[in-house]
């Protein structure tokens, strides 16, 4: 399955977590048995934090970042506190957060487990692609790759003379995954002119498409229909 890799990606965004030396101080404020209560929960939700952020690199879908950065800067502000300055009662409420966090974990846990299940069973479907030069270009470069998937872009034209016009390339080939990703179409000419194309996978079929190239004068624009 093709997926775009998103800059903002939470698997590169979350760290391993350790106890803080601030975080094992103890007190003359609260109980000991608090202290501890606290910690033990910690580490806990230190655990299951990072169960999280293995388990979110092992997907390709980036939908679940936004609300798992914003646990993590949950985590991170508990990582902050000092138990030294609590009461009893702040700890209880410290403690209620604590589970309210690594419920929410426990939750994206099943999530991504449903989401790696969908992804790991997707199949991708073959689509023969016929392409048909209706331009007065003539094209030295051709690339047809999945939309987030830019690395794969070899040129179908390599060691060739070109693609030029009134000429028809056959063997070209898209998959449709179960996303339905677009697929990017990038033409460039003897000018190194650079052109591309977004083409719909969700509107072909396994019995393939033939597709021809126009370009409006115009508007300098190149069409695939």
């Amino acid at each position: 399955m093709y997926r775009q890799h998103n800059n903002f990606k939470i698997k590169h965004i979350l760290l391993s977590l350790c106890i803080f030396l601030s975080f094992l101080l103890a007190g003359c404020g609260p109980s000991e048995e608090k202290i501890s209560q606290a910690q033990e929960l910690y580490v806990q939700l230190a655990d299951l934090h990072n169960q999280v952020v293995d388990a979110h690199k092992t997907i390709a879908d980036d939908s679940l970042d936004q609300n798992l950065v914003a646990l993590a800067e949950k985590v991170k502000q508990i990582e902050e506190y000092n138990l030294n300055e609590f009461d009893d009662e702040q700890i209880d409420l410290l403690i209620e957060s604590m589970n309210s966090i690594m419920n929410s974990y426990q939750e994206y846990l099943t999530a991504i487990d449903q989401i790696k299940a969908q992804e790991d069973a997707a199949v991708l479907v073959p689509i023969p692609v016929t392409l048909f030069n209706g331009t007065e270009i003539t094209f030295h470069t051709l690339a047809l790759y999945g939309k987030n998937e830019p690395s794969q872009n070899s040129n179908a034209l390599e060691d060739t003379s070109g693609f030029t016009s009134g000429q028809s390339i056959t063997g070209l080939m898209i998959y449709r995954d179960v996303s339905s990703s677009p697929w990017v179409l990038v033409l460039e000419d003897a000018n190194e002119i650079s052109y591309e194309i977004e083409l719909p996978v969700t509107e072909y079929t396994e019995s393939g498409i033939f597709l021809t190239l126009t370009y409006d004068s115009e508007t300098k624009e190149l069409k695939c229909s």
